[in-house]
């Protein structure tokens, strides 16, 4: 799975927070707006979140921690930690999002994100 993939991917399961599988724009505003109102649904996405990417092989882990820039220890809470901020504080957008489903588009915004920049 590429990093584009695995980022969307963490993304539609906060969606499981509003019961759908599939992210429409107002879906995708209602998590951010769960997400930056309640402190509460942000640590419990952040937990669902964590819960999920330790199902990811060990393989992939290194591969998705080495470009975050943290250790594989880590990759779980970093990774679910910076996705839940980006969506929270509007830094991740719905247009970002659907960005991340084509292979050719510019994901760098996404990329530093990952990377905690």
């Amino acid at each position: 799975m590429n990093i584009a993939t695995r980022f969307a991917a963490v993304i539609v399961g906060m969606s499981l927070l509003a019961g759908c599988t599939t992210l429409t724009e107002g879906e995708f505003n209602t998590i951010h707006a769960s997400l930056e109102g309640s402190p509460a649904v942000k640590r419990m996405a952040i937990k669902d979140c964590i819960a999920r990417e330790r199902a990811t092989p060990l393989g992939e882990k290194k591969t998705y921690a080495a470009f975050m820039n943290v250790s594989v220890a880590k990759y779980e809470t970093a990774l679910c930690s910076r996705i839940s901020n980006a969506v929270a504080n509007g830094r991740m957008t719905y247009a970002d999002y659907v960005k991340l489903q084509s292979p050719t588009a510019d994901n760098s915004k996404v990329i530093r994100i990952m990377q905690g920049r």
